[in-house]
């Protein structure tokens, strides 16, 4: 692979690898839709909280679904209570009553939609008895890696692009089962997918994961090229007490422990080992996977099967910034694509 090839995967500091401490470049209309010409336009809205009571909710806003063939206009909804059962929903939209503001985020798709409030957000949707309804205050101000492109071709003008409103915010709402109203108040994370092309002609996957703790956020994304000669995308954030304190691709993610799904028969690293060392911030990040509370193979879009995964983890995350050393440990949410 050409050097030229390769910085079209370095997109997100144009062409090189990059890091800011406490980065302003995140701005609210990066949040609003990149509607753009094509039949490989896709864009997705990313809602996620986990609650007290052991409750979790992912919510997705798919304006034009890249995992659909045809990509047409889709809404999704998974709840997860405390004993890990799982119940989710979709549905499909019509194109005439859905609406996306080029702005900031004010999304509508039929009765669902989400909106930018300025501090925070607020969101509702509800499917066939299943639904929420939240309000996220923002902890942690937007976060856009470099230029926010995982990929951009100039020759081809093919781009991929991700943004990350909300880091951590605090949530709270209520969770609609059947006939029940569930009070519910704890953390979440909202980012922001777009592009005009299906992601799996560049990249075959990626693991995906956050931290939410007391005094750190965390976001994390290692995104495997499908050319093998290409280099990983690897954006990071480290955040503490609500202020951003590195925003970098300089990371490193070593996958070990590899186990078979037994759903799948897919092979998935249950220990991730997340490195970086930038701008005076040291940070080393293990995962070790406890629990698979997602797994599922994805609709026929390629010529080969894809699947989704997600999992919750223990961490123990080492950090030194400017010489002062500190230790957290807890509970995350990781996910893994293979496209």
């Amino acid at each position: 692979m050409e050097e030229k090839e390769k910085t079209y995967y370095l997109a997100m500091w144009n062409g090189g690898r990059g890091a800011e401490r406490n980065p302003t470049n995140y701005q609210r209309r990066d949040d609003g839709a990149h509607i753009c010409k094509g039949d490989e336009y896709y864009e997705w809205w990313y809602f996620d909280a986990s609650f007290n009571g052991g409750y979790n909710m992912v919510i997705t806003y798919h304006y034009s679904n890249v995992f659909l063939r045809p990509m047409v206009p889709s809404i999704q909804l998974m709840i997860y209570k405390p004993d890990g059962t799982q119940t989710a929903r979709y549905a499909l939209c019509n194109k005439d009553e859905i609406y996306a503001c080029p702005d900031y985020c004010d999304v509508k798709m039929a009765d669902s939609w989400a909106k930018d409030t300025g501090d925070g957000y607020e969101l509702y949707m509800k499917i066939k008895g299943l639904g929420a309804r939240l309000s996220y205050k923002n902890i942690v101000p937007g976060w856009k890696p470099g230029t926010g492109f995982l990929y951009k071709n100039k020759e081809t003008g093919l781009v991929s692009g991700w943004v990350v409103p909300v880091p951590h915010a605090e949530v709270e709402g209520e969770l609609y089962i059947k006939d029940e109203t569930i009070k519910v108040k704890g953390t979440g994370y909202h980012d922001h997918n777009w592009g005009n092309y299906r992601s799996y002609k560049t990249f075959q996957g990626w693991y995906w994961g956050r931290i939410h703790s007391e005094k750190y956020s965390l976001d994390y994304g290692w995104v495997l090229p499908r050319d093998k000669e290409a280099p990983v995308v690897s954006p990071l954030l480290l955040a503490r007490d609500g202020e951003i304190v590195l925003s970098t691709d300089l990371m490193h993610t070593q996958l070990e422990d590899f186990v078979k799904d037994e759903k799948t028969n897919k092979e998935y690293a249950k220990k991730l080992t997340v490195t970086s060392d930038a701008k005076g911030v040291n940070l080393l990040l293990t995962i070790n996977t406890h629990r698979v509370i997602e797994s599922m193979q994805l609709p026929k879009v390629a010529d080969w099967d894809q699947f989704y995964y997600r999992f919750l983890a223990d961490y123990e995350m080492n950090i030194e910034v400017d010489g002062v050393k500190d230790h957290v440990k807890g509970e995350l949410l990781h996910e893994l694509m293979i496209l």
